[in-house]
């Protein structure tokens, strides 16, 4: 009797676990050939008819009012110069997007509407010609791509000045042409989102194109899979690109044969980097997965530690990661995989020199194994191959590995053009490794050497190597430096500093 009340309470729990696992999906149409949000719930929730039909609207209204040949849309009125109020949605929307402008110096816009026009016109004229033939300033084909003309288009819109008024009018120079067509599922994500909170809906995941939102009330993860990786998610948006894979300009009637995605600061396209963006809304992540492709790593890295909101992983043409401090416990499947992957920091501190010419050092920070084995390559400052030289334990253990095999295959970017920054005078350095290795591997049962080395021109060098091993790190190693470091901590993040 005992053994069969224990099978049904057995049964009862599987029964109540597949019941709350179950998950309600709903498909909606999107015009003109624009992708059809998905909208998951748990098994506590549905949509009635009346909200599935606001939903439909809202859909329709946000991509019709993103396209900037609907004369009957906010952006055409917009982009024609007419003063009339802008639905709040769109008006923030613009006024973010004019945020990002300014704090990613003109590398992220919504201002390049004339860029992609040229873009279509090309494309449309595309036919015969050559891939030869692409790179040319003679255009009055209109066959012909020339980069100096869409040098020209992205630094127009980047010089006008733009003013936002309370009353959800803007003002801007005549070259403006706004343009969020690249980031209109985006768009169409967050107003789904705020509509369903609104509507006092506790748990939803959305999915269009590249991008994945999930709400949880209870901070509840959404397991997803990213290009066969296993990734949690809460209460953020997950975005995800390789931009080899699509064309640099298409829309529902012409496609480029270029593949990347067109810079914004300097109109042309760029495949550097697969992307793996983060971010607490929809809009955020899809201008940080645009932003991640189109620059260096450094930069992109930069930029996303600076911001709690954000977290990133970029993977290059030779399958090298690099990701943001915080990638890897915010993405983690569970809590318990997310503590373990809450990494180790390093902090290099850079002594003051009390010289009136004073330039920044040169600066390279990596992890080895014990045989000197390249396990992650952790920060590097300085662009001139000139002076990286001067970093001569790097140099001759890594640099030059990498500038051999740029000039072997030209077709991807070097460890030193996709990672390297600019010096930073004596910035100190704070690193957090997720104790994964240059290509994603775990590194966690190595014993291993942080090394850290640093050239100043007209100066000196110096260079610490530090050994540790992750697993043992219960109390940080300080080492106190000489000449140009002035001292290196090592330390297991949450652990007791």
């Amino acid at each position: 009797m005992a053994l069969r009340s224990l099978l049904l309470i057995t049964a009862l729990a599987a029964l109540a676990a597949s019941v709350s696992a179950f998950a309600e999906s709903y498909t909606f149409p999107a015009p003109n050939g624009q992708s059809a949000p998905v909208i998951t719930f748990d098994g506590n929730s549905t949509l009635n008819e009346v909200q599935r039909t606001n939903i439909e609207v809202l859909i329709r209204d946000t991509y019709l009012s993103l396209d900037r040949n609907n004369i009957h849309g906010a952006l055409y009125a917009l982009n024609q110069g007419d003063s009339t109020p802008l639905p709040t949605w769109l008006y923030n929307a613009i006024e973010r997007c004019e945020k990002w402008f300014q704090k990613t110096e003109g590398n992220i816009s919504c201002r390049n509407g004339a860029l992609y026009d040229y873009w279509r016109d090309y494309s449309q004229g595309k036919s015969g010609v050559s891939s030869t033939s692409l790179i040319t300033d003679n255009d009055k084909t209109g066959k012909s791509l020339s980069r100096r003309e869409v040098r020209r288009l992205a630094r127009v819109a980047r010089i006008a000045e733009v003013a936002f008024h309370k009353n959800n009018t803007i003002a801007f120079s005549a070259p403006i042409q706004w343009d969020l067509t690249t980031f209109a599922s985006a768009l169409v994500v967050e107003r789904i989102a705020d509509f369903l909170s609104s509507a006092g809906v506790s748990e939803f995941h959305i999915s269009v194109d590249a991008l994945q939102t999930h709400f949880s009330a209870n901070n509840a993860k959404w397991q997803s899979q990213v290009d066969g990786h296993a990734m949690g998610l809460s209460n953020a948006t997950l975005a995800h690109l390789k931009p080899w894979q699509r064309s640099a300009y298409s829309d529902t009637h012409v496609a480029s044969q270029e593949k990347g995605v067109i810079s914004h600061s300097d109109g042309w396209p760029s495949a550097r980097f697969e992307v793996t963006a983060l971010a607490s809304n929809a809009f955020d992540a899809a201008l940080l997965l645009h932003f991640g492709a189109t620059k260096t790593a450094q930069q992109s890295l930069d930029l996303v530690n600076s911001q709690p909101s954000l977290a990133l992983k970029l993977v290059d043409a030779n399958g090298r990661v690099f990701t943001s401090d915080t990638f890897a416990s915010r993405t983690a499947v569970s809590d318990k995989t997310g503590a373990a992957s809450n990494g180790i920091i390093i902090d290099v501190a850079l002594p003051v020199f009390d010289i009136a010419d004073y330039r920044g050092p040169y600066v390279s920070v990596w992890i080895s194994d014990d045989k000197n084995r390249l396990v992650k390559s952790l920060a590097l400052r300085g662009t001139s191959e000139r002076w990286l030289s001067e970093l001569r334990t790097w140099w001759r253990r890594i640099g030059r590995k990498e500038i051999g095999r740029k000039e072997a295959d030209g077709n991807y970017e070097s460890l030193i053009d996709g990672f390297s920054g600019a010096t930073k005078k004596n910035t100190p350095l704070h690193i957090v490794w997720d104790g994964l290795d240059d290509y994603g591997n775990t590194a966690i049962d190595k014993p291993l050497v942080l090394h850290v080395e640093v050239a100043r021109e007209h100066g000196g060098r110096s260079y610490e190597k530090i050994s540790f091993a992750i697993d043992g790190l219960m109390q940080p190693i300080e080492v106190k430096g000489d000449n140009e470091i002035a001292s290196i901590k090592l330390s297991a993040k949450g652990v007791s500093q």
